[in-house]
């Protein structure tokens, strides 16, 4: 696939990479690198596994708690703000639109953190991993404390408390190209993850069920209320919009009526997906793909109509 899916699931690990935006630098001090790392340990749903941190980019392992999308997001704009502040330059100097969330299985937590640390190598900042500064090497080697919880990880590597740092040394400082290797795409063909099938499918299941008796009512309200706005402006029927049938001038009309739910109605995506009969994870990465696939100023009079049509409370 060009594209994979990105999982949003609590109560697991995940390595995240986020760029610049627009080359900007990221750290406009040394006191920034901090700033960052004590913006990540406010969090309190979750445990920071490792770091490496560039001045066009961090690299995150971690464990979630909840759902990353209910924290990442907010800490970023957290640092972003502090960032502003302190450097006196506006804008916002991340790159949302080429983040990278992958799902971690916890056996392959010692290979993640691996590859975060052969980074700087990778970038030919450095000829070994000990000597990158803004890293998680240092807390793991005891030379550094920045809130990196490392037991899990130094027990994976030796279960013999006294050749842990050790073997961590050994095993991180062994360059292999062959582990950088498309590891931020995962290696799922479908999802990005890293992972086994049998592990994902246990994962995805686990994903909290909606409830819905209260709200259902309104929620098909909106639902019907898009649906007409919709076939007003495309004079396709509701099965069409629907997409039980398809339409050779709009074939991915199911999927704008999930646009128009979603992103201007502020519906719920399990809602849509539900009447849509397609899964969360495939109806959101088609959803985020309406932009690409439709001129802006069409998608500026659909939202038009919808505000028009829609009484301010």
């Amino acid at each position: 696939m060009e594209k994979k899916i990105t999982l949003d699931i609590a109560k697991q690990y995940y390595y995240v990479s986020v760029p610049s935006s627009a080359h900007q630098a990221i750290f406009s001090s040394v006191f920034a690198y901090d700033a960052l790392l004590n913006t990540l340990s406010q969090q309190q749903d979750i445990e920071l596994l490792g770091y490496c941190l560039f001045p066009d980019g961090i690299h995150l392992l971690l464990n979630s708690q909840s759902a990353p999308s209910k924290w990442l997001e907010p800490c970023l704009m957290q640092y972003n703000q502090w960032h502003q502040q302190a450097s006196g330059v506006g804008g916002y100097i991340f790159n949302d639109e080429c983040l990278k969330q992958v799902l971690i299985q916890p056996k392959y937590l010692g290979k993640a953190l691996k590859y975060i640390h052969q980074l700087p190598v990778s970038k030919k900042l450095c000829t070994s991993s000990e000597q990158y500064l803004y890293s998680s090497f240092h807390d793991y080697m005891n030379q550094q404390d920045t809130l990196v919880k490392t037991e899990r990880i130094l027990t994976m590597l030796s279960p013999h408390n006294g050749q842990r740092v050790r073997r961590f040394y050994d095993y991180m400082i062994a360059y292999e190209a062959s582990a950088l290797n498309n590891f931020e795409f995962g290696n799922h063909e479908y999802y990005l993850a890293y992972s086994e099938h049998s592990y994902l499918t246990k994962a995805r299941s686990s994903y909290e069920t909606q409830n819905t008796e209260d709200s259902g009512a309104l929620h098909l309200e909106l639902w019907q209320r898009c649906l007409r706005i919709l076939s007003e402006k495309t004079g396709l029927d509701e099965s069409t919009l629907r997409g039980i049938r398809r339409h050779h001038s709009l074939p991915d009309a199911h999927f704008l009526l999930a646009w128009l739910y979603t992103e201007e109605a502020q519906g719920p995506i399990y809602f849509a997906s539900k009447q849509l009969e397609k899964d969360e994870e495939t109806l959101r990465l088609n959803i985020n793909s309406i932009p690409m696939h439709h001129p802006a100023l069409y998608l500026d009079s659909i939202r038009q109509l919808w505000h028009q049509e829609t009484p301010v409370v």
